[in-house]
């Protein structure tokens, strides 16, 4: 989503009078965060979606034992089951993740996973991190969520990644994370970075001349770098750093709230293909499920559906009450989910690859994506899908036989 869409009036509830989100959380009104924070804004008011039906909470993980599956349908639809059944769950694999911040009460992300923490708008530390908008904790917990309040029904892609955190609150702070990342991001041992965010580019220049993708293309050869296509609903309309060649840019499926893929549908909200720079480029490379997919929630958050309707502000009273009372996660749709399914994918690689280049990586889940038909059993065309579907299964399995045939070498 554009967050200049959220330049509209929200009611606050302390004090029953209109703001506007420039004055609770200005430093956004120039990023796109992809979600479906765009969709829940009607009129002048912010509209929380739906609340999640159906989720299991730590207290009820005696009736997540009685689900039809022990993953959710989106995970399934990703064929992960493989992957938890051969133990492969990214042990170790460092994943950078740019985004709005991360909090570490949520008992699906352990603390002593996050081995850095960096705000570049400086209003938190390692000590005290925030994440007001709630984006950041939901898409790392996509990527490397345990599971743990759901009895591992909600898990992530690879629940044993470690994160290195860095915050952002406007395009400069992008610039400058991805400027870090340059910087240190061998010395952290990252392997993935995960960029869920999304700027306008210009479609009258290169790709190449685009700060953010430039960077993002200059982190790819080094790392694997995973991009949002965005949630602009239509053809050309690919996003920076998405736009970048070299990076991974991951457009949206709709599973249809089922394991299999046979009624699968793209994302009625994902941007597509090709790209609005000059170069036309074929994007997105892959899809992975967007719609409905169920992530952490970070209680009090702009992205917290469990507030009252229409209304952000909590009071001091609102506050004591226990902040877990509404369950531990939110259901929601965009892009940015879809992305988080690809990185957690690309560590899972990493485990099995861990020498892997970020190209052998991106070539293996392209490679052993999933091409998706129409009701009439026509694939859908390239610039909805890519490659397709990501299939988890097929990718660590051509990854083990990669492996395989280098240790034959060695040997």
């Amino acid at each position: 989503m554009k967050i200049e869409n959220i330049r509209k009036k929200i009611v606050s509830r302390e004090k029953n009078q209109n703001i506007t989100a420039d004055q609770y959380y200005p430093k956004y009104t120039n990023i796109q965060i992809d979600d479906t924070f765009r969709p829940n804004i009607i009129g002048k008011k912010y509209i929380a979606p739906t609340p999640l039906n159906g989720y299991c909470i730590v207290e009820e993980s005696a009736d997540c034992k009685n689900l039809e599956s022990k993953i959710n349908p989106n995970l399934s639809t990703v064929n992960l089951q493989p992957a938890i059944d051969l133990n492969i769950t990214g042990k170790d694999v460092v994943v950078a993740v740019v985004d709005s911040g991360i909090i570490y009460n949520h008992p699906d992300i352990d603390k002593d996973r996050i081995i850095f923490y960096k705000d570049f708008s400086g209003e938190s530390d390692q000590n005290n991190p925030k994440d007001i908008l709630g984006h950041g904790t939901y898409v790392a917990s996509i990527i490397g969520g345990t599971g743990k309040a759901s009895n591992g029904y909600n898990q992530g892609i690879a629940p044993n990644v470690k994160f290195v955190i860095l915050r952002i609150t406007s395009v400069s702070e992008i610039i400058k994370a991805l400027e870090w990342l340059k910087e240190n991001g061998e010395k952290y041992n990252i392997k993935v970075i995960n960029l869920s965010i999304g700027v306008d580019t210009d479609p009258k220049k290169s790709w190449a001349d685009d700060t953010i993708a430039k960077l993002a293309n200059d982190l790819a050869q080094k790392f694997t770098v995973v991009a949002a296509a965005g949630n602009d609903q239509t053809y050309e309309t690919i996003d920076s750093p998405g736009v970048a060649p070299d990076v991974i840019t991951v457009g949206g499926d709709d599973s249809q709230n089922t394991p299999n893929i046979d009624d699968d549908e793209i994302y009625i909200g994902a941007s597509k293909g090709p790209t609005p720079t000059l170069e036309k480029l074929d994007k997105p490379d892959v899809i992975a499920p967007a719609k409905k997919v169920t992530g952490a929630r970070v209680p009090n958050s702009i992205f917290d559906p469990y507030a009252n309707k229409n209304k952000l502000f909590h009071t001091e009273r609102e506050k004591t009450q226990d902040i877990w009372e509404k369950g531990y996660y939110i259901e929601t749709s965009g892009t940015s989910a879809a992305t988080a399914m690809v990185s957690g994918l690309a560590a899972l690689l990493y485990e099995i690859l861990p020498n892997a280049t970020p190209q052998l990586i991106k070539k293996i889940i392209m490679q052993t994506a999933t091409k998706l038909k129409d009701k009439n059993g026509q694939e859908f065309d390239k610039y909805s899908q890519g490659s397709g579907l990501i299939n988890v299964g097929e990718a660590i399995k051509m990854a083990m036989n990669i492996a395989k045939q280098q240790n034959t070498l060695i040997a």
